[in-house]
C-alpha cells in the first residue's frame, strides 16, 4: 500500500511552481483562452481577433451611467460590443464579427468607450 504522501512528493516539494504574469486575472492553462491582464488599456487578443479592456468603477451607480452610455453609443453607431460585468467591473471585447477582425470602426468604437469611462471618472472627482 502506498501512502498519498508519497504519490504527492512532486507536489509538496520546494521546487518553485510556474505563476501567472503580474495583473493576470487567471492562469492560462489553455492557449485557446485568451489571458485577461488588469491593465488599463485595450489590448489586442489575437483568438478571436478583436479588442478588450477591463473597466474598473466605484460604486453600481457609475457602472450602471457607463452601461446605459455605452448601450446609447452601440445604437448610434450601429456596431456592438461584448460586455462581460463582474461585480463593480466590466470587460469589453469589440471586434467586426462579418471580417473577424478588428477595423478602423472598432478602433473608434474603443475611444468613445475611452471617453465616456474618462467622463465618469472626472464626474467623481467634482
Amino acid at each position: 500500500m502506498q501512502k498519498v504522501s508519497s504519490l504527492m512528493e512532486d507536489y509538496f516539494s520546494n521546487r518553485p511552481r510556474s505563476k501567472a504574469p503580474e495583473g493576470v486575472i487567471f492562469e492560462n492553462r489553455n492557449n485557446d483562452i485568451p489571458v485577461v491582464p488588469k491593465k488599463k488599456a485595450w489590448e489586442h487578443l489575437e483568438r478571436p481577433d478583436a479588442m478588450q479592456r477591463l473597466f474598473s468603477f466605484e460604486n453600481a451607480k457609475e457602472l450602471v451611467f457607463f452601461l446605459e452610455d455605452i448601450i446609447q453609443m452601440q445604437e448610434e453607431m450601429r456596431h456592438h460590443g461584448k460586455m462581460l460585468v463582474d461585480g463593480l467591473e466590466v470587460l469589453v471585447q469589440i471586434s467586426t464579427n462579418v471580417v473577424s477582425r478588428v477595423t478602423d470602426l472598432d478602433v473608434e468604437w474603443a475611444a468613445k468607450a475611452d471617453v465616456i469611462y474618462e467622463d465618469i471618472k472626472s464626474a467623481r472627482q467634482q
